[in-house]
């Protein structure tokens, strides 16, 4: 499959880059962004020099259409209701990494995100894509709307206990969200500004996080009614990765080992999600570089809650891992490829004796 992409100088379109190069059925035939004059890869990703031949060039929608079969939009949100329309109907698969078409409702979009959406037909024809919950509507849809990173993780902590309402008081679901620098995306900000994020953790957003409605909005279609939950990301010293730590309150005793049972049953074959073992907590660094989704549940026999945790890299499962699995399902094509790499963290030596 010929690759373009859409907004190519952003993290997520450098991880694109680097998972592609890899891939053994793409072929990255079109780089375009909002430049003035073409500009090599390795301007924005050194680590990539040598691995592209295509320059990063303006826009120019319909030589894209003319070199590529599929398009990944890596642009900033409300930009892709721009091009969208016009790709899907030449014919190209298209992976929207925005907001712009991950909520059913429309209304909720422009309430969250505070502005007009002006592709409301076409936002009811592209489903949200989160493989593991959704698979056959993914794989004959025109497009595909990719997850936003702390919703992936806490949608995937929490989506097993959707159905369990006699069990879980879902009206009480509080999720804690840890999250690296990068999740803010390339521009610099003073929150990001390295001597004032490094050595130092806060909160953000706080009851305000345009991926709260987005949680709520999916969990509540898993659930069959609506649900209203706290929300809270926190800013950390990292780089990338993403923990969701989400806890609700049990209605009727329940034990580690049923729940356990219950989520290893749930994601019984699924590629991308490991259950960790009873006693083991998700590390981001264990995801990091990888398209994996490590969950482990608790049940607090004490507070009488249950503790479902996440962790994910949020630049590739939390963004462009996750738009490749999407976009081998638009081909028909294994969800695997090009995202089962080597591991990148060094293993721990044993212990001695």
């Amino acid at each position: 499959m010929r690759i373009g992409i859409l907004g190519a100088k952003g993290y997520t379109a450098g991880e694109l880059l680097r998972l592609l190069a890899s891939h053994p059925q793409a072929e990255v035939t079109c780089l375009m962004a909002r430049v003035d004059a073409p500009e090599p890869v390795a301007a924005y990703f050194p680590a990539l020099r040598g691995l592209y031949d295509p320059a990063i060039e303006p826009i120019d929608l319909e030589r894209l259409i003319e070199q590529c079969d599929a398009a990944f939009l890596a642009l900033p949100h409300t930009a892709a209701q721009e091009y969208a329309a016009r790709l899907i109907e030449a014919g190209l698969k298209v992976v929207d990494l925005s907001a712009d078409f991950r909520f059913e409702s429309v209304d909720l979009y422009e309430k969250t995100y505070k502005v007009e959406h002006k592709a409301r037909e076409l936002n009811s024809r592209i489903p949200y894509g989160l493989p593991e919950l959704f698979r056959d509507e993914l794989k004959q849809a025109p497009a595909i709307a990719n997850p936003g990173c702390h919703t992936i993780t806490a949608i995937l902590a929490l989506a097993p206990l959707m159905r369990q309402g006699e069990l879980v008081d879902l009206d009480r679901i509080v999720i804690s969200s840890l999250t690296g620098v990068s999740g803010a995306g390339r521009k610099p900000s003073d929150i990001t500004h390295f001597p004032e994020c490094n050595e130092s953790v806060n909160a953000y957003g706080v009851a305000t996080h345009r991926h709260r409605p987005e949680i709520e909005e999916q969990l509540s279609r898993l659930a069959g009614r609506k649900l209203r939950l706290v929300f809270t990301p926190h800013l950390i010293p990292m780089s990338r990765g993403i923990l969701s730590t989400c806890t609700a309150p049990l209605r009727a005793p329940w034990t580690t080992a049923e729940a356990m049972a219950l989520y290893r049953e749930f994601y019984a074959g699924e590629p991308f999600i490991r259950m960790l073992p009873d006693g083991e907590a998700p590390r981001t660094g264990a995801v990091m570089l990888s398209n994996f989704c490590d969950i482990s549940v608790v049940v607090d026999e004490h507070a009488r809650s249950v503790i479902a945790m996440a962790a994910t890299d949020n630049l590739v499962k939390g963004a462009s891992g996750q738009a490749i699995q999407n976009m081998n399902l638009l081909f028909g094509l294994d969800e695997t490829l090009g995202l089962i790499p080597a591991p990148r963290r060094p293993v721990a030596a044993p212990a001695a004796g």
